[in-house]
């Protein structure tokens, strides 16, 4: 029941933020409790281009996936990490092209017990950054979870998101996946 009721929120936000990509409205700082997620220095209020907004989904060769799975990449503007019992999930836009930017990104995840959770960054934890003139999206999630898929809002020409680093946990809950 509690899985369902989640699913509902998710899928709510993600609908709430999409709405708010398509009037234009600049991203805001909404962050929830769901999940730990701190806010970053790195976090930029941003100018959305103008013009349509498109949903685009996660690169198929990013997932599946855990955070062991992948080399290291730490950042401490970026999420930070290791931290204890939480995994650092880091997306971005491809290079080139027409510039865009996320309105908001929702990748989904597999948890060990087979639950299934779609996070809204940033409404639902998570922040949307600037990486040196890319624009970037970041959430710390409990260690062990898989990615499985996911979309994104863009504001400009995007075809595709990409999983660009994750930070694996340290500590016993990281030996999950």
């Amino acid at each position: 029941m509690e899985a369902a009721r989640v699913r509902f929120a998710v899928s709510v936000t993600t609908a709430c933020m999409m709405v708010l990509g398509a009037a234009g409205l600049a991203r805001g700082g909404a962050g929830s409790a769901s999940w730990p997620a701190a806010r970053s220095g790195g976090e930029r209020p941003v100018s959305l281009p103008p013009g349509p907004r498109t949903t685009v989904e996660l690169d198929p060769a990013d997932a599946p996936t855990t955070a062991t799975d992948r080399e290291p990449a730490c950042s401490p503007a970026l999420g930070g990490g290791p931290h204890p019992d939480e995994d650092v999930w880091l997306f971005g836009l491809p290079p080139g092209g027409v510039p865009a930017r996320f309105v908001a990104v929702t990748p989904e995840f597999a948890t060990p017990d087979q639950g299934r959770l779609a996070p809204a960054v940033p409404a639902e934890g998570g922040t949307i950054a600037d990486d040196r003139g890319a624009d970037v999206a970041w959430l710390r999630l409990p260690a062990g979870w898989t990615l499985v898929g996911g979309t994104a809002v863009v504001a400009g020409a995007a075809d595709r998101y990409t999983l660009v680093g994750v930070c694996a946990a340290r500590g016993p809950s990281a030996q999950l996946a």
